[in-house]
C-alpha cells in the first residue's frame, strides 16, 4: 500500500492488480482496502482469484508461479511496462540469510532490484527502506493497510527468520548487511562476467572445460537451486560420460563425441497447418516451406494429410520407410548429430498422427513423387 501510494503520488501511470488466495481470514478485507483505494483515486484494478484447484507440490512456489502469470497477462492485455512489487529491505536480507541456511549456491545475493520474470520488467523501487519506515510512511500519509496474521507465525522458514533474526536487527545492522551483500554481488558479478566470456566459446575438450574459471558460479546462474553437491555430479559426468545433456534455465550443456558443448535452449514448436495454401512461403527460425529444393528436402502433401503440425522431433518417433520403420533416435545416432540439431530437428505429422516427414531423411513412402509439392528447408 505504501507502494501504491508513493507511485500514485508521482504522477505516473499506473494500474494495480491484486490477487487473492483465499488462505486466511483478512484476504478479503486485504482485497477491499485495495479495491476501494483505486477506486477512490482513480486507478484500474485487476483481481485474480487463486483458488489453487491445480497446485502441486509446494504451495508457496505455485502460488508465486500463478502470481507472475497473472502479471504477464495485465501487462500484455493492456500494454504496460513493467510490474513494480513492494519487496523492501528486511525482505532482501531475508532472503538472503534463507540462502545461507539453505546451503545452496546462487548466482545472486538477497533480492535484485531489476530482473526479468516470465518476460515481464519487474522493478523493486523499496529495498532502500525498512518495514518500519514504510509502516510509519502509512501512518502519515493516511494509507489504509492490513497486517497478514500468517507473517506472525513461524510456520514457514522466511517468517522464522523474520522473527528470531530480522526482527532483532537495528536499523544501522541491517544497513550494513545490506552493504555487505552488495559487495558479494559486485564479487559474483567478476566471476560471471569471467566464467561467460569464457564459455561463449562454447564447444570444448574435457580438459579445457576442467579449466574455465568460476564454473560453478555460471552453473548456479543456469541450473538454480541446485545445491554444491549436485552440480559437482554434474561436471564429473560430463568429464567421464560418454554422452549425457544437462537442460538448465536458458542453456544446455551437452557431452557427445568426446567434446563438451554449450548452447542456448531450443525453445519447443509446433505449427498447425489447416490448408495447403497455408503452407506456401511459411518461415520461421527453424525451417522455412519453399517450392524449389533438393530432393531429399520434398515431400508430396495432399488435402488428405491436412491438418498438418510441423514440430520438434522426438527420439521415439517412427517413419516409413522402404525398408521398414526407421526410429528417429536411431538415425540420430547413425549421423552422429549434434544435441542441439536433435532438439530442432522438424518432423511433419498429418492429421492421421503419423511422422511423413523427418529433415534429412526426407518423406515416407507414401508421400514421395517425382515433383514434390512444399520443400523443407532446415534453418
Amino acid at each position: 500500500m505504501a507502494l501504491l501510494d508513493m507511485v500514485h503520488k508521482s504522477g505516473a501511470y499506473l494500474e494495480a492488480a491484486h490477487v487473492n488466495y483465499h488462505k486466511r481470514d483478512s484476504a478479503k478485507r486485504d482485497e477491499k482496502i485495495v479495491r476501494s483505494y483505486c477506486r477512490k483515486n482513480g486507478i484500474r484494478f485487476h483481481l485474480y482469484d487463486y483458488d489453487g484447484m491445480e497446485q502441486k507440490g509446494n504451495f508457496q512456489a505455485a502460488a508465486r508461479n500463478a502470481r507472475y502469470d497473472f502479471f504477464k497477462r495485465v501487462c500484455d492485455k493492456n500494454r504496460l511496462d513493467e510490474v513494480l512489487v513492494a519487496h523492501q529491505m528486511d525482505d532482501l536480507i531475508e532472503t538472503y540469510l534463507m540462502q545461507k541456511e539453505k546451503g545452496i549456491g546462487v548466482s545472486y545475493f538477497g533480492l535484485k532490484e531489476r530482473n526479468l520474470i516470465n518476460g515481464v520488467s519487474v522493478y523493486r523501487p523499496l529495498l532502500g527502506y525498512t518495514k518500519k519506515q514504510l509502516l510509519s510512511y502509512c501512518e502519515k500519509e493516511n494509507v489504509p493497510y492490513g497486517i497478514d496474521e500468517s507473517n506472525l507465525q513461524d510456520h514457514y522458514r522466511r517468517n522464522r527468520i523474520r522473527h528470531q533474526q530480522v526482527d532483532k536487527m537495528s536499523e544501522s545492522e541491517k544497513k550494513r548487511l545490506v552493504k555487505k551483500i552488495e559487495t558479494l554481488n559486485a564479487d559474483q558479478e567478476e566471476r560471471l562476467r569471467r566464467a561467460r566470456e569464457c564459455i561463449s566459446k562454447g564447444d570444448f575438450t574435457v580438459s579445457q572445460f576442467k579449466r574455465i574459471p568460476y564454473l560453478k558460479a555460471f552453473l548456479h546462474e543456469n541450473f538454480p537451486n541446485k545445491s554444491d553437491a549436485h552440480l559437482d555430479e554434474m561436471i564429473r559426468q560430463l568429464q567421464v560420460s560418454q554422452n549425457c545433456l544437462f537442460e538448465g534455465k536458458q542453456i544446455c550443456i551437452c557431452k557427445e563425441y568426446g567434446r563438451i558443448t554449450v548452447f542456448s535452449k531450443p525453445q519447443p514448436y509446433a505449427y498447425s497447418f489447416k490448408t495447403l495454401r497455408s503452407l506456401k512461403g511459411f518461415a520461421c527460425k527453424e525451417f522455412s516451406i519453399a517450392e524449389k529444393g533438393e530432393k531429399i528436402q520434398g515431400v508430396c502433401i495432399s488435402k488428405n494429410d491436412l491438418p498438418l503440425i510441423i514440430r520438434n522431433g522426438r527420439k521415439e518417433d517412427r517413419i516409413k520407410l522402404r525398408y521398414g520403420h526407421k526410429k528417429l533416435n536411431r538415425f540420430f545416432i547413425d549421423r552422429k548429430m549434434s544435441c542441439y540439431d536433435r532438439m530442432t530437428c522438424p518432423v511433419i505429422e498429418n492429421g492421421k498422427g503419423n511422422v511423413i516427414f523427418v529433415s534429412g531423411i526426407g518423406c515416407d513412402t507414401d508421400h514421395y513423387c517425382e515433383k514434390p509439392n512444399i520443400f523443407m528447408i532446415k534453418l
